[in-house]
């Protein structure tokens, strides 16, 4: 079998191509190796003829591209392709492909709101995409601007997404006004500050089963799937906690946009120390981001099975932090903070605390910067 990456990377394929995106995708089957050395089979999507990453690589497109998706089957099984959310974004009954023909399905669409949504194999619902065929599509704006206080100011969103997401991103880095001090201080968002968290359980039992040849109904797989494995990104615990491109870093005052997903069948609810968070989309049924109106900080929020949320993490200083003129005499940058899943089956899989289980960190590099 191919060989196995679950970190999530960059890639020159990834990159927003204007008026056109085209991806040359393949599913295969790849053998993982988890946190604890155990190997379980699984799927995965690729870049054709690059290393498949559970989960997928990242899409990214504008709104209003025309996109074309080529995709091979190379797994010893019948696949198939969905983007939910987008229309006429779907091919079913993908047969395994043999030799190196041309022999792939297109799916073709013109990309809708900006926004986080999945790509998933939409054959043999909910097992083939549990078992690691996943992925996220990024829509981008074509014009991402909020207006501020004094400049337009990016945001991962048309203006006319939500009043209240306008004026959150026109809100950050402002400076005080008439003595009333800055709600966020330090830097506006920077397009490209973020991060994807695609959330997924492992049932080794099962994975080795469908392997093996055993046929599952949708129902008996669920009430059959017992989790061991909480990922993120494809890592759980120490692996996750000390994976760059899944533990956000910068300076107090550099705000990160959050894209989280949930793959799996088990709800988690993510919880950040140190800040609170502002949640901007939630998918509705169909997959379809729906931008909120009142935005509230949150400790706290939900993820149930197929929710993507957009969630902005502000970098503000954590109140137990001092200010100047009182020195910090025991922590000093960065300071790491963690992230773990408050639902109790993800925190203490495998009998321990965190082995297997949702968690990873974020850091503040630095304090807010003065000029």
């Amino acid at each position: 079998m191919p060989s196995f990456s679950a970190a999530q990377t960059s890639d020159p394929a990834d990159a927003p191509t204007g008026e056109e995106a085209d991806f040359d995708l393949e599913i295969v089957d790849v053998d993982v190796e988890l946190i604890d050395g155990s190997v379980v089979p699984m799927y995965a999507f690729a870049h054709t003829g690059k290393t498949p990453t559970i989960p997928g690589p990242i899409l990214r497109v504008k709104q209003g591209d025309t996109v074309r998706i080529d995709i091979r089957n190379s797994s010893s099984r019948s696949h198939g392709f969905q983007i939910l959310g987008q229309d006429n974004a779907s091919a079913s009954g993908l047969e395994p492909s043999e030799g190196d023909g041309e022999d792939k399905a297109r799916i073709e669409f013109v990309a809708t709101k900006p926004g986080t949504y999945f790509y998933v194999d939409g054959d043999n619902m909910p097992i083939n995409r549990v078992l690691g065929l996943h992925g996220a599509l990024i829509v981008e704006p074509k014009n991402g601007f909020a207006d501020g206080a004094a400049r337009k100011k990016p945001m991962p969103y048309a203006p006319a997404s939500s009043a209240s997401i306008k004026s959150l991103f026109g809100a950050l880095g402002e400076a005080a006004i008439g003595g009333k001090p800055a709600r966020f201080p330090g830097k506006a968002w920077q397009a490209g500050r973020e991060y994807i968290w695609i959330f997924n359980q492992i049932d080794p039992v099962l994975c080795r089963r469908v392997a093996a040849g055993e046929n599952f109904s949708a129902s008996d797989f669920q009430e059959q799937f017992h989790p061991r494995y909480f990922t993120i990104n494809g890592l759980c615990g120490l692996d996750s906690a000390h994976d760059k491109a899944t533990c956000p870093t910068g300076n107090t005052g550099e705000p990160a946009l959050l894209r989280t997903m949930n793959a799996g069948l088990a709800t988690h609810s993510p919880h950040i120390h140190g800040n609170h968070v502002f949640v901007l989309t939630q998918s509705n049924a169909n997959g379809v981001p729906v931008y909120q109106q009142d935005l509230f900080e949150h400790d706290v929020w939900l993820m149930p099975p197929m929710m993507v949320k957009d969630v902005l993490l502000p970098f503000t200083a954590p109140p137990d932090i001092p200010p100047a003129p009182w020195r910090m005499s025991q922590e000093k940058y960065p300071l790491r903070y963690p992230m773990h899943c408050h639902n109790e089956i993800s925190q203490t899989s495998a009998g321990g605390s965190y082995p297997m289980g949702l968690v990873t960190d974020w850091h503040i590099d630095g304090p807010l910067a003065t000029s």
